[in-house]
């Protein structure tokens, strides 16, 4: 097939949104397809270094990158939020318009909108006619109202939000068509396939939105001895929505008799408050806080802690959840969205999300639950470990073109799969040095 990729993030040098728009060029060229990527300047730090690693694969061969930035006015507007989201549908449109002429020249067989991985800010690449796979996508979540105690600045990160969401959901022709284009919607948790659904879309399936990174595929399980103090494990970007506050309160309510600690590993927005949150549960002797960390700190951080313990209110499904279950780390979280969806009940502990008291007392209780039960932690951490190694970006592919091949398309790999070379990459001009996106934050 001849496939072109809408891939707004896009850098093998990151995770989340950036790593997964990359993933899915390379992985499609891996098997055999011809290629064509577009994406913004800021993927220009990873993707050629990249390449030039891998340039003996014929998959470097087959992969043709686009750097495309928005007007200068544009981008001069991306220094504050509302720029960000005017940034991603300017290059959209423009995205769609360089589209458009390719298409013309090379009469694409297959689109894939990869990221954003924003089911209401929509694609334009409906528009080519050509069959269409959207997602994955989610952000139909909400934080639970009931639980705004735990979300600083409610009405900024939420109500403001949520009503963006309406307007776009409801006004937006662009979206609608798109979802009603689409040959096919990957939706990132159930409230988003059900939004997909209400404005049209086709074939909905559920899809994870985060592949297992290289770097957490360990060869064999990771055993762990019992130890006298229980290692609790928290990490993620200190927005709002990751809700620390709540995982503190329930952490005040564990039995006295049970000896833990919690490691923090993380920055954001709200760091000055951190310190603060630990004095107000009184945990000043049993919480560590210490912030951003390398990646490599972070993996060997779960390999040495014996459970991952996240209450995050608003997220289509933490990439965190993923690499913790790939160290073994049983965990315990909140029954809803993307966790309540993709995390295999045999690996965690999920507790009900109806009102904050009752979540944070099963919080409580789920704690206690793993130190009493030593043998059942570790039969936690190994289910979560076998979900986790089947959720490799081949093993994903295979599902998507599997789905596509259900669907009539015709996904048999070009007749030249064994050619090598890897092609120049086209660059669009750019007024100013790129950001990093950071629309999905």
């Amino acid at each position: 097939m001849k496939v072109l990729v809408s891939a707004y993030a896009c850098n093998p040098a990151q995770g989340g949104e950036c790593g997964n728009g990359f993933h899915w060029t390379w992985e499609m060229a891996k098997r055999g397809h011809e290629v064509w990527c577009l994406t913004t300047p800021y993927g220009e730090t990873g993707i050629p270094p990249f390449l030039a690693r891998h340039a003996d694969e014929p998959a470097a061969g087959r992969v043709h990158f686009t750097y495309m930035e928005a007007p200068a006015w544009v981008q001069f507007l991306y220094r504050w939020q509302f720029g960000v989201y005017l940034h991603y549908m300017v290059w959209q449109y423009k995205a769609w318009r360089l589209a458009r002429q390719l298409d013309q020249a090379v009469d694409f067989d297959l689109v894939h909108h990869a990221t954003y991985s924003s089911l209401k800010m929509g694609s334009w690449m409906w528009r080519l006619g050509k069959p269409l796979v959207y997602g994955p996508v989610g952000g139909a979540q909400k934080a639970p109202i009931a639980f705004r105690r735990y979300l600083p600045d409610w009405f900024r990160t939420e109500t403001l939000r949520s009503a963006f969401t309406w307007v776009l959901t409801t006004f937006d022709v662009n979206l609608h068509q798109n979802l009603r284009r689409a040959t096919l919607v990957l939706a990132s948790n159930d409230e988003s396939a059900d939004l997909a659904r209400r404005l049209g879309a086709q074939r909905v399936e559920l899809f994870l939105d985060t592949g297992l990174p290289e770097a957490f595929q360990a060869a064999q399980f990771p055993e762990r001895t019992a130890q006298p103090v229980l290692r609790l494990l928290w990490v993620g970007r200190l927005f709002p929505n990751k809700a620390l506050p709540l995982v503190l309160d329930a952490l005040s309510q564990v039995d006295q008799r049970v000896p833990f600690h919690l490691t923090v590993l993380g920055d954001g927005p709200m760091r000055h408050l951190v310190p603060g949150w630990i004095e107000q549960y009184g945990l000043q002797d049993r919480v560590t806080w210490r912030g951003s960390v390398p990646w490599t700190e972070v993996h060997a951080a779960m390999l040495s802690h014996d459970v991952f313990l996240f209450g995050s209110l608003r997220d289509s499904f933490a990439s965190q959840f993923m690499e913790a279950m790939a160290t073994g780390l049983p965990i315990i979280t909140l029954n809803h969205q993307g966790a309540r969806t993709f995390i295999p009940n045999a690996a965690a502990i999920k507790v009900p999300v109806d009102q904050p008291e009752v979540a944070t007392a099963a919080m409580a209780r789920a704690v206690e639950y793993v130190y009493d039960h030593p043998a059942e932690r570790l039969a936690m951490g190994r289910a979560g470990y076998d979900f986790a190694m089947r959720q490799t970006w081949p093993n994903r592919m295979d599902r998507l073109l599997t789905m596509l091949g259900e669907l009539g398309l015709d996904t048999t790999a070009a007749a030249d799969p064994g050619r090598a070379g890897q092609s120049a990459p086209v660059r669009q001009p750019q007024p100013s040095a790129p950001a990093e996106p950071v629309l999905a934050r």
